[in-house]
């Protein structure tokens, strides 16, 4: 039996999990209070050839009170794993065609993704994370979402804020945190905006960068949990509880 035969026969599935009663997603703790009316399935796609294995884990968001909403956040996380994973296949594919031209033994590649999923007081946050090992460093890319329950909306981190005065002492803080250590690019962080990668975990206020947005390779996809103190007085009314 050949390798791909293999992995087509004995791996390919497709496998929908269902969120249990309690706060507990596949291992991952759910922050306080979650909506009972949301839940989050799982889809999962193992299967792979000579050229690439496939591991994917991605979920699927119900119970929103605003179909339309639901409708579109799912199909931004199926379009975000499906064109990783496309571009994975292609990558790999091309690696194959040169080596068989250039006369060198290649590699499997190895495609994977995962999320993480949170909810405090009404919040909903989930990250998606696709990556590719093609034998080098890797690149991961992470999507962050973020859903306001109650009012059936996406939110970006200037709609938590009165103003955008709060930029300035969350900037402050993570330059303060990047100062002097090697890994990080201080000369190139400009400070965040409105438009950051953000997400909401156990009642703290993490903001989140891409690899090597301001840092090398080796810190992967740095993420600073903010102090609370940062943000007192600052949150709009709706979200002043968020936060310890």
């Amino acid at each position: 039996m050949t390798r791909q035969t293999f992995w087509l026969v004995t791996a390919a599935l497709l496998t929908i999990g269902f969120l249990a009663a309690g706060n507990v997603l596949q291992g991952r703790v759910l922050a306080s209070r979650p909506q009972p009316e949301v839940s989050v399935s799982e889809v999962l796609i193992s299967r792979g050839s000579d050229e690439i294995v496939l591991d994917i884990r991605y979920p699927v968001v119900s119970g929103l009170h605003d179909a339309a909403l639901e409708q579109a956040l799912n199909g931004s996380i199926r379009a975000q794993v499906d064109a990783a994973a496309d571009a994975a296949q292609s990558e790999a594919a091309a690696l194959w065609q040169e080596a068989e031209t250039e006369g060198f033994a290649p590699w499997i590649y190895v495609f994977h993704t995962d999320y993480e999923a949170h909810c405090t007081r009404g919040i909903f946050s989930l990250r998606v994370t696709t990556a590719l090992d093609n034998g080098g460093v890797g690149f991961p890319h992470t999507v962050y979402y973020n859903i306001d329950i109650a009012r059936s909306r996406r939110l970006c981190l200037d709609d938590l804020f009165t103003s955008d005065g709060y930029r300035e002492a969350l900037s402050a803080y993570i330059r303060q945190q990047i100062s002097g250590n090697p890994r990080f690019f201080s000369d190139e962080f400009t400070g965040i905006t409105g438009r950051a990668h953000f997400f909401i975990r156990d009642r703290r206020l993490y903001i989140a960068f891409a690899k090597y947005e301001i840092a090398s390779g080796m810190s992967g996809e740095p993420v600073f949990a903010i102090p609370p103190r940062l943000l007192h007085g600052q949150l709009k009314p709706d979200y002043s509880g968020l936060f310890n």
